[in-house]
């Protein structure tokens, strides 16, 4: 009953607020003129056949997205550092998953720890500091639902850099990944289709279609399936998604737009990584990790898979939206998003190994996690775009409600020990209080109401401010019920969190643009839906940033590029009490400065250059654990150098492109104490595309140089996840 109550409410106040904030300003309407100022990208057309080798970089710089403003604001006229990856670029560098994506985007890295498949670090930042949404809504515990889905099913991913909570709320202080999937498109019929098979048992398919009823009606549909055998032994996963989307033109004023999505994964017995052993106990031991006590990865354990052989990571998700606008005026228009998502995600696996130097086996935990999670949202806004005092504004302003439920199962304990040369993995344990000395049920709600506003303002036609304030009251209520004390927690606590930015962007010439932000947000301290009674007290973490590029379209837009400096810093993160080691506190802090350099450049009619180089200096200004200062440590998983080259060279006689990449990772450490080091690595993929007929033959190979690699570090930091050999894929997409 409080739910549909607060329901019923919210629906109601931002019905109230729409009305209110339009009732008495339709009367700027009268001063637009139909033209108005605003930042371009010189040439929105190339005019010779090498700048269209990069119009797809020139198109990103233009196309209006919800990740960085409220507004519809361009990355070109954002300030701010947006990446956006095509579906087109998807199939022809061969970015089947997310984490492939996420991979290529400069001071973004990606893995996937076992509770957190297609888990991110950018800038230096990860899990709650990063924030996660499909077409612009989001839901808290963003970490909770990141999945490793099929990259087939989206149209674009936009990441963000940089602080984003004034769009999305508490928790993206690090940056935010928006999923946009593909959306029906008026008075036109389209399709294509794509399959292919590969290394390790691997087959993909997919298929997508738009098609327009009418002149005001379009259905679009697309489906993928794809599975794999693994490169570690006994490790098959499916994953398929199927995402339906209708658009109806009610009236010249009134559209709106339905969209229902389904994914599921199914990982058997998934994959949790390789255990740091003795060098003398190894086979073949390698140099890919340092560690005290000459802890080394042993080549030999490649293909070792440690879990039980009846382990099991699955997800299922549906997620429905709505969007409705009316343009009440030539320059108001009210907008209402309604989203609604439900989930059921299982884990049951043997999760982290540890070699025993006195047994010379691998002691091996076990966790049982369930999730059943619903969540609901509103989301009403006023925008405006129009003339005020002369000055070209956009402008919105609104509420939202969030509300969020789970009810999780959670189980820890223990199994047998094994061999690592010879493992007899056995099964899974019954759910009894003998193999699992923790047995807790979590029952948790969340409800979040919040109000924003973001103005867009043109104080000339060169010179673009962009401001913006977010704040958010966040009631938690939480039920931790233990099934072998017994006992019940019931416990609650309200947050309160403001966030803001203000930016400007100044055009100094045709497609070249200066940019510089300043930024505040929250971080939540531990995730709010599976907080115990003592992380539920602690008040949110706060965070700034400052950030300063330029974004370009320069030699008749042959090239393009964005380049930009910035500093992060988070405040009131945990640590151990210094003066009291057995204390966990507030007081903890963490800085992130960097920068990033994105080009691409047609340096011929057919031969094309592009990549990024990136760098991120992230440390610990203030952290204990066991009366050690950490003061200066890099976080996990955080690598200090990535860049990336990509060629292309297309044939004139013929239709083939040739195509080659070489990306490097630098060396990061698995541990706060950074006492584990995981060495960088170079990887050299290439591939060929072939057209036949409306369609492309491609063929491609990965890692070519066979390098043994770690490319992520577990919750363990003695436990690695070793990069995949060289594989091969043959596939064929078609459009129609």
């Amino acid at each position: 009953m409080p739910h549909a109550i607060a329901r019923r409410a919210g629906g109601q106040l931002s019905l109230a607020v729409l009305l209110a904030s339009t009732s008495a300003l339709p009367a700027f309407a009268q001063q637009a003129p139909q033209e108005l100022p605003e930042l371009t990208v010189q040439g929105d057309t190339p005019q010779t056949a090498a700048a269209a080798l990069v119009q797809p970089e020139l198109d990103k710089l233009a196309t209006q997205n919800e990740t960085g403003s409220l507004v519809g604001l361009t990355p070109f006229e954002t300030p701010a550092a947006i990446s956006i990856v095509t579906q087109q670029e998807m199939q022809e560098r061969g970015l089947t998953t997310l984490t492939d994506v996420y991979n290529i985007v400069p001071g973004v890295t990606a893995g996937n720890l076992p509770g957190e498949p297609g888990v991110t670090s950018i800038r230096g930042f990860s899990r709650d500091a990063v924030g996660y949404s499909v077409d612009g809504m989001q839901v808290p515990d963003p970490l909770l639902i990141s999945r490793n889905y099929d990259s087939f099913s989206f149209e674009r991913v936009e990441v963000l850099k940089g602080p984003a909570s004034v769009i999305y709320g508490n928790g993206a202080l690090a940056g935010t990944i928006n999923l946009v999937t593909k959306q029906p498109v008026l008075n036109q019929n389209f399709g294509q289709a794509l399959a292919s098979i590969g290394s390790f048992q691997s087959y993909r398919a997919g298929a997508d279609y738009n098609y327009a009823i009418g002149e005001n009606v379009a259905l679009r549909a697309s489906g993928v399936y794809s599975q794999s055998g693994g490169y570690v032994d006994d490790t098959d996963s499916q994953n398929g998604a199927f995402t339906l989307a209708a658009t109806a033109k009610l009236s010249e004023r009134l559209t709106t737009t339905t969209a229902l999505d389904y994914f599921h994964d199914d990982y058997e017995t998934p994959y949790q990584g390789a255990p740091l052993i003795p060098y003398a106990a190894a086979i073949k031991p390698s140099g890919i990790v340092s560690a005290p006590g000459g802890m080394v990865i042993d080549e030999a354990l490649r293909d070792k898979n440690y879990n039980v052989y009846n382990g099991e990571m699955n997800s299922t998700s549906w997620w429905a939206r709505n969007r409705t606008e009316y343009a009440l005026t030539d320059n108001w228009t009210l907008r209402s998003d309604f989203n609604y998502y439900t989930s059921n995600r299982l884990w049951a696996n043997s999760e982290d190994f540890t070699y025993n130097t006195a047994t010379g086996l691998l002691d091996r935990s076990t966790t049982f996690i369930s999730h059943d999670q619903q969540v609901w949202s509103e989301r009403a806004t006023a925008l405006y775009d129009g003339m005020v005092g002369g000055m070209r504004h956009r402008f919105a302003a609104g509420l939202e409600y969030i509300d969020t439920t789970l009810y999780s199962q959670r189980r820890f304990g223990e199994t047998t020990s094994v061999s690592p040369y010879f493992p007899q993995r056995g099964v899974f344990p019954a759910d009894t209080a003998a193999n699992f000395p923790t047995r807790v049920d979590y029952d948790s709600k969340i409800g979040t109401f919040a109000g924003f506003a973001e103005d867009a303002v043109n104080l000339t036609d060169k010179w673009l401010v962009v401001g913006g304030l977010r704040y958010e009251n966040i009631q938690l209520d939480r039920k931790v019920i233990n099934l072998n004390t017994p006992g019940t927690d019931t416990f609650d606590n309200t947050f309160n969190s403001v966030s803001w930015r203000i930016g400007t962007v100044y055009n100094i010439a045709p497609g070249t643009a200066l940019f510089a932000q300043y930024n505040q947000a929250t971080v939540p301290v531990a995730s709010l839906l599976l907080s115990n009674l003592a992380d539920s007290q602690f008040e949110l973490s706060t965070g700034n940033s400052v950030e300063a590029g330029i974004k370009t379209a320069l030699w008749d837009n042959r090239v393009v590029g964005t380049a930009s400096v910035y500093q992060i810093e988070q405040y009131n993160i945990l640590t151990v009490d210094p003066a009291n080691p057995s204390q966990t506190i507030q007081g903890g802090s963490q800085r992130s400065r960097g920068a990033e350099l994105e080009l691409a450049v047609a340096l011929t009619d057919q031969w094309k250059l592009s990549g990024y180089v990136s760098y991120i200096n992230a440390e610990f200004m203030e952290l204990w654990s066991a009366g050690r200062s950490l003061a200066g440590n890099r976080p996990p998983n955080v690598p200090e150098l990535t860049w990336l080259l990509l060629t292309s060279y297309r044939f004139d006689k013929i239709p083939l492109t040739v195509s080659a990449q070489v990306q490097h990772v630098g060396a990061f450490y698995t541990d706060t104490a950074n006492t584990i080091e995981v060495a960088g690595r170079t990887i050299l993929d290439a591939w060929i595309d072939y057209e036949i007929g409306k369609g492309t033959l491609r063929l491609r190979g990965r890692n070519l140089t066979n390098e043994f690699y770690a490319n992520w570090s577990g919750y363990s930091p003695t436990q690695v996840y070793l990069g995949a050999p060289r594989s091969v894929e043959l596939s064929y997409s078609v459009k129609f």
